[in-house]
């Protein structure tokens, strides 16, 4: 299990597609139904930039690109290792 960050970014013209992929992620994590192994920590919404930062548990930063493929949101995304601190 890997502490895992992912940086978003979207054009203004997708402002609504990006909330309702975030609205149903969040909705997933509540329900307990998100992949086995990914368990989603926060997500930090920064709307006059129009981007989000996400922390996540996962099994390997490549599992999280793979996640992503599949959700395919309409975000220009980073995916980052991160070491927890706090």
């Amino acid at each position: 299990m890997v502490n895992v960050i992912v940086e978003h970014r979207w054009k203004e013209r997708d402002q609504e597609q990006v909330m309702k992929v975030v609205g149903g992620i969040v909705q997933m994590s509540k329900d307990g139904k998100l992949p086995a192994g990914f368990s989603l920590k926060s997500i930090n919404v920064i709307g006059e930039e129009r981007m989000a930062v996400c922390n996540w548990d996962a099994p390997s930063v490549k599992d999280m690109k793979g996640l992503l493929d599949q959700v395919n949101p309409p975000t220009k995304h980073e995916v980052h290792e991160a070491t927890r601190v706090v």
